[in-house]
């Protein structure tokens, strides 16, 4: 039983469907949707006679049924099978107020032979039926993950797909693609597809598959500013917004570069080891030299004043403004030095 809030354990989640240890109800939530779906796959896998599918597997949308029609399928009893897997989508779509206490019934006693998954965004977890959901069904939040949690993945994702990855591979298609899971699992399969059957990936084989299609992007952006470079960076910045990017997210990219070089000036000013500055930054090691190079670049009053210019612009961007008028403003205030004022008021 998990509570609302822990961090959900997947090494005891797949360890119990390969022992055939199903929870009557599963319930997953949050906004890292390819981690739901792939535990989604899992449970279907383990949990449903091939055989027998198509009678004792059903996938229904929150927009299309409601509660009577949920607990109806999932109390009825499998076809020739030990039992049968029913998931919901978009389950919030079905909570209402007269649903409460029928979902909550059934949540208290589920049927022995029927695995119920349930999937929503953002539940509620103070109202019925989720508070009971929290009491009796195995509960798993997934939430985006933090880079330090995504290198990780990366790093697991091509264990499983048993092959070999260099580190510095993995801090390249980090830089390039983000945290995007679903994103960084579409880029490891076109890698894979144009390597062909070589065991380990270099940095070279990111460069040459995913760096291509990644020449203009926020973490790119984010680059050609810490180096000064204004003329790359107004470009970079430009293609993003020509290609319906949103200033919002990039400007928030560029205020979390700004965190890391400020975390980076305390610690070297309390000349803390090298060995622990990936770790203060939020950073991969191979990219803590790039970033110690661009706090050359900026001395903390900078920093300070880039934050400044930033949350500025953020206001303005949400307002509707013209995003490449804003961005070129706040970069160019940033890369020269320009003491803030309220340049967009």
């Amino acid at each position: 039983m998990a509570k609302s809030r822990e961090k959900f354990d997947f090494d005891n989640f797949y360890s119990s469907l390969k022992k055939k240890n199903f929870a009557p109800v599963y319930f997953f939530y949050g906004d890292e949707d390819l981690l739901i779906e792939e535990c989604v796959d899992a449970i279907v896998e383990s949990a449903v006679d091939p055989a027998m599918k198509e009678f004792n597997f059903d996938i229904l949308q929150g927009s299309e049924v409601d509660a009577k029609k949920i607990l109806g399928i999932a109390s009825s009893f499998p076809m020739m099978a030990e039992r049968r897997v029913v998931v919901v989508k978009d389950f919030e779509r079905t909570v209402k107020k007269e649903s409460e206490e029928f979902y909550s019934a059934y949540f208290e006693k589920p049927s022995p032979t029927t695995v119920l998954v349930l999937i929503a965004a953002n539940p509620d977890f103070r109202r019925k039926p989720y508070t009971t959901l929290k009491k009796s069904a195995l509960c798993g939040e997934f939430r985006p993950l933090y880079d330090n949690e995504t290198i990780a993945w990366i790093e697991s994702r091509m264990k499983k797909l048993k092959r070999g990855i260099d580190p510095q591979a993995v801090a390249l298609l980090h830089s390039f693609v983000g945290n995007s899971l679903r994103e960084l699992a579409n880029e490891i399969e076109k890698t894979l597809i144009a390597v062909g059957e070589k065991p380990v990936i270099s940095s070279a084989d990111i460069e040459h598959v995913v760096g291509v299609s990644r020449e203009f992007t926020v973490f790119e952006l984010a680059n050609k500013v810490g180096e000064k470079n204004i003329a790359k960076a107004l470009d970079v910045a430009g293609h993003l917004v020509n290609s319906g990017e949103n200033a919002v997210p990039i400007i928030a990219a560029l205020a979390t570069h700004f965190v890391k070089l400020y975390k980076l000036h305390d610690a070297v000013r309390q000349k803390r080891p090298e060995n622990e500055l990936a770790q203060i930054a939020g950073v991969h090691p191979f990219f803590v030299r790039s970033y110690l190079q661009h706090l050359r670049n900026f001395k903390l009053e900078e920093i300070e004043n880039a934050f400044l210019i930033l949350s500025e612009a953020d206001l303005a961007a949400k307002s509707s403004g013209d995003a490449k008028l804003i961005l070129t403003k706040a970069i160019t205030e940033i890369i020269t030095g320009i003491q803030y004022q309220s340049a967009f008021a």
